[in-house]
């Protein structure tokens, strides 16, 4: 039985400039800046494996509202400051953040006019047995990658995260966590242009829905076989790009439990995180994929 996950609520994005970040989500991708949370003063940061934390962060939802997809967390450290860069495709943990888009052309051109990085132009890509969809990747302005995707609509549509052995990711989002089967992806060769990459590359993967069932949010578990995997997850709750994807709970302490005897690292017991003014405190959980990426447990306030 998985733990007691009702859906996945937001991933994190750490921008070295939240208003810079904050034009390009906004702006450029069409998300709306909801929540802010500014927590002041510093507090303890032992929940993020620091010794303080202190944060401004905006909460970004698509045309569906707050909740009913996958959230943004876009995050800019106060205490302390970002760090690092952005995973790339050789690295483990979460690399890219997938928007699904009406007008590819529309949105490309933007973020070409932004004078933004591109890798290529927008190209058909797909899996066996299912119609070929255009797509590109883009850097947001601190480097991390986005892929745009055009299906017919205008929202978040998935993460993408680096895995080593596929079938032990694809058994743990989903005996453990709850996410649900989709279809997978066979051994295939493309142009590593497309991910950042130089020459022609090899991959697999497993694409699993959000535990409800309902295609909201997606997971794509991809394996890079050649290259293989040539770098660690993000190892700082700081550091540049993406480090955590949160899913809601409602009973840590039971789900910290059912962790703990599963064998999965958890970084410290559930915690009690002020989220600043006019937001009540809520209490989360850090913890590590079998490859170390890091995801959340967030019980939200009762």
């Amino acid at each position: 039985m998985p733990i007691g996950v009702s859906q996945a609520f937001h991933v994190n994005v750490n921008c070295s400039d939240l208003d810079r970040s904050l034009a390009f989500y906004r702006d450029l991708l069409g998300l709306t800046a909801s929540t802010r949370t500014k927590p002041e003063p510093p507090q303890d940061g032992a929940a993020f494996g620091l010794d303080v934390a202190q944060w401004d962060a905006w909460i970004l939802h698509d045309a569906r509202g707050f909740g009913a997809g996958l959230v943004v967390d876009l995050l800019e450290w106060q205490v302390p400051t970002p760090i690092g860069r952005p995973n790339r495709a050789t690295d483990l943990g979460h690399s890219r953040l997938g928007f699904y888009v009406s007008d590819l052309d529309a949105v490309f051109g933007r973020v070409v006019d932004a004078g933004l990085t591109t890798y290529g132009e927008p190209h058909a890509t797909g899996v066996e047995g299912s119609d070929p969809v255009r797509a590109v990747v883009v850097e947001d302005p601190d480097g991390m990658m986005v892929e745009l995707v055009q299906v017919g609509t205008d929202r978040v549509g998935f993460v993408a995260i680096g895995v080593s052995d596929v079938d032990r990711a694809k058994a743990f989002y989903t005996d453990v966590l709850g996410f649900r089967p989709m279809f997978d992806r066979p051994p295939t060769r493309q142009p590593g242009e497309q991910l950042g990459l130089d020459g022609e590359i090899e991959l697999t993967a497993a694409y699993v829905d959000d535990p409800r069932g309902t295609g909201a949010f997606m997971l794509e578990l991809m394996q890079l076989l050649d290259p293989p995997p040539s770098g660690p997850p993000a190892s700082a709750a700081n550091q540049l790009g993406m480090y955590r994807l949160a899913l809601y709970t409602d009973d840590i302490d039971r789900d910290h439990a059912d962790l703990v005897a599963r064998g999965v690292r958890c970084l410290t017991p559930p915690a009690t995180l002020e989220m600043g003014p006019g937001i009540p405190p809520l209490r989360a959980l850090m913890f590590e994929d079998p490859d170390g990426t890091v995801l959340e447990l967030i019980e939200p306030p009762r």
